[in-house]
């Protein structure tokens, strides 16, 4: 008996490129989208305080942040005192609208921030905010709304 040749020959495995192609351009899509919902601040690693309140989210910012030990940062980058009034005088020229953001750790001396929010006003910047943490409900660990 003579078998059919489907049978005697064993089929080649494929490779769909096409399905591939689908859920990587899926993921792809996937990351932009949420990439977009972030916000980017470069500053110091600080540890925020807890607010109830809520704010829009500037569209042109400075970041500007005083760590623990009293160092101060300008996007991210340690700068003197004279050196912040400066770049953020600077900017403010170029931008009357772009926001300053206040950072500062929470376990910090407030007077080390309120001494940055005051080089910050010699810059002549028209919008100051402080970066704040949404705050939790202590007992349920959940978002105050």
């Amino acid at each position: 008996m003579k078998l059919p040749a489907s049978l005697v020959a064993p089929k080649r495995g494929r490779i769909e490129i096409i399905p591939m192609i689908d859920a990587i351009f899926f993921l792809l899509v996937y990351f932009i989208m949420t990439s977009l919902s972030l916000t980017q601040m470069q500053t110091h690693g600080a540890t925020l305080p807890q607010s109830r309140t809520a704010s829009v989210k500037p569209s042109a910012k400075l970041v500007a942040s005083v760590a623990r030990n009293g160092d101060l940062f300008l996007d991210g980058s340690r700068v003197s005192e004279r050196e912040l009034v400066t770049r953020i005088g600077a900017k403010v020229a170029q931008n009357e609208n772009i926001a300053v953001v206040l950072t500062g750790d929470k376990n910090a001396d407030a007077a080390g921030l309120l001494r940055v929010f005051d080089l910050v006003k010699q810059a002549d910047a028209k919008n100051v905010v402080f970066a704040t943490e949404p705050a939790t409900n202590t007992t349920t660990g959940e978002a105050a709304r």
